[in-house]
């Protein structure tokens, strides 16, 4: 979690443009969440990481993403020993392929759904890790969801926003640039993650990803 506040955000931010008397408070919060929505987004946190998991219905192929759905990591079928990660396809494959019921294997992302294929036959447990949506910080007292050693930057960012908004190209400009100096040099969640090696190992498929019925691979000529 970040250790600044949405109000020290918005006072180091204004401070930085000279206490500028027309700056808003409801546009400085605005800038600060627009500057942290795109820390998120760019960085993959590891606080943006989630998993939720559904139960199939036997016919049904269609399971509607969480609210808070923004982007994929794996899907996975967890009623299968060992637990089997469902491969990707273009929905006209899964259109195009033969129906009938089975043990999921694919799945096509489409609209606001994911779509399994084939369609289940029975209720397996389905395992969706994904990335959330950036939460709006309205409290001035209320800390931000990203990483404390991205504090600097989103001040920096906030800064560069509202210079920008008032037509101060100058300073939207130096702040910006700060903004990407500082980004530069901070390693990311997944290459801290990747400091620890310990156990870390290079593994080779043996097998494909899924059985596949042999009357299905003419959609992938």
């Amino acid at each position: 979690m970040g250790s600044l506040t949405l109000g020290t955000v918005m006072s180091e931010a204004t401070a930085m443009l000279g206490n500028r008397s027309d700056i808003s408070q409801s546009r400085c919060s605005f800038y600060a969440n627009q500057a942290a929505a795109f820390i998120w987004r760019v960085e993959n946190h590891d606080l943006a990481e989630g998993i939720a998991i559904s139960s199939t219905t036997s016919g049904e192929n269609r399971v509607t993403l969480p609210s808070d759905f923004e982007g994929l990591i794996s899907i996975s079928n967890l009623s299968t020993t060992p637990p089997q990660v469902l491969t990707a396809v273009n929905v006209d494959d899964v259109d195009s392929d033969w129906t009938y019921l089975g043990t999921p294997t694919r799945y096509a992302m489409y609209a606001n759904y994911v779509q399994y294929w084939p369609s289940p036959d029975s209720s397996y447990s389905i395992q969706l890790r994904y990335r959330t949506k950036y939460a709006t910080v309205t409290g001035t007292a209320n800390t931000f969801s990203i990483g404390s050693r991205h504090d600097m930057a989103h001040i920096y960012l906030t800064a560069s926003y509202i210079a920008d908004s008032l037509y101060d190209r100058e300073n939207s400009a130096l702040f910006n640039q700060k903004f990407i100096s500082h980004m530069a040099s901070m390693p990311s969640d997944l290459a801290m993650r990747q400091r620890s090696r310990e156990g870390m190992r290079i593994s080779m498929p043996h097998d494909p990803r899924g059985f596949q019925r042999l009357d299905s691979l003419t959609s992938l000529l």
